[in-house]
């Protein structure tokens, strides 16, 4: 798994469908949304940093529902759409 910029996870998991609960205060934690319905499936970034290692990313990768970290380098590379990362759940029985 890359290392990442703070900036570059939020700005990817927007784009996937994923929304800031402002609610949360100590973490920003992301919620996908999908057709204004909010599931079960969040991560959170941490306010103090500002990259994420392979531990850090780790832990990503199982808060977002992927068995591999190739799936996990695809959402953040782009090649996964939001739509396929949303039939990969469905597949999976996450939502």
């Amino acid at each position: 798994m890359k290392v990442r910029k703070v900036k570059y996870l939020e700005k990817i998991l927007k784009k996937k469908g994923f929304v800031l609960d402002p609610e949360i205060e100590h973490h920003r934690f992301y919620y996908l949304h999908i057709e204004g319905k909010k599931y079960p499936i969040y991560t959170y970034l941490s306010h103090s940093v500002d990259e994420y290692g392979k531990d850090l990313m780790g832990d990503i990768k199982k808060q977002l529902k992927f068995d591999s970290s190739a799936k996990l380098d695809k959402f953040f590379d782009c090649p996964m759409t939001k739509e396929m990362y949303i039939e990969l759940l469905r597949d999976q029985n996450k939502i």
